[in-house]
């Protein structure tokens, strides 16, 4: 039987603080961050540092979305006002030293491996710090931290649904994601 837990934070936080917190776990992740001008990606670096393709270190000043993952963890952010939200640690692993308070551990009926396709095709760009670049007419370009990515190629996000039945009805719903990584294909 699969158990996903969670934790979360008692006050609203800082997204630079809520990384501070789980950094350990979001070792060597990727960061989906939404701000008022953009959508983009980092790599989570062992310090908590977020870097772009360009290795640079990003400002965390105006981000109102923040999902950061890897195989085993997933911490999500929500900016709710002046730069501090609430942030939620989940993970099928006991992470109790994370953030202030438990959540509902969910035991999970069934599990679905679920993919999405990111939007754009890889275009040919020379890079050794394990970046690549999607493109589309429509939206422009974007990188993406992968490894291998070729003209043409896309770009998936793996994800993980929790199935759960209602104990009242009997009725099976997706009742969580995880995101675990992006992979070539």
């Amino acid at each position: 039987m699969v158990i996903l837990y969670g934790r979360c934070t008692k006050d609203k936080i800082t997204l630079k603080s809520a990384i501070e917190e789980c950094k350990t776990a979001l070792s060597e992740g990727v960061a989906i961050i939404y701000s008022p001008t953009c959508c983009q990606f980092a790599k989570v670096e062992q310090n908590g540092d977020l870097k772009n393709a360009k290795n640079e270190s990003l400002s965390l000043d105006k981000v109102f979305e923040f999902r950061a993952f890897n195989q085993n963890f997933e911490l999500r952010w929500l900016n709710e006002w002046n730069g501090e939200g609430k942030a939620v640690l989940i993970s099928e692993q006991n992470i109790s030293n994370y953030l202030d308070e438990d959540i509902s551990e969910i035991e999970v009926l069934d599990t679905v491996k679920q993919q999405y396709i990111l939007w754009g095709k890889g275009v040919k760009t020379v890079s050794t710090s394990g970046w690549g670049k999607l493109a589309t007419a429509r939206i422009g370009s974007i990188d993406v931290p992968v490894t291998g990515l070729t003209t043409n190629q896309r770009v998936y996000l793996k994800a993980v649904e929790y199935l759960k039945a209602d104990e009242e009805y009997g009725n099976v719903s997706v009742v969580e994601e995880r995101l675990l990584k992006l992979v070539v294909e």
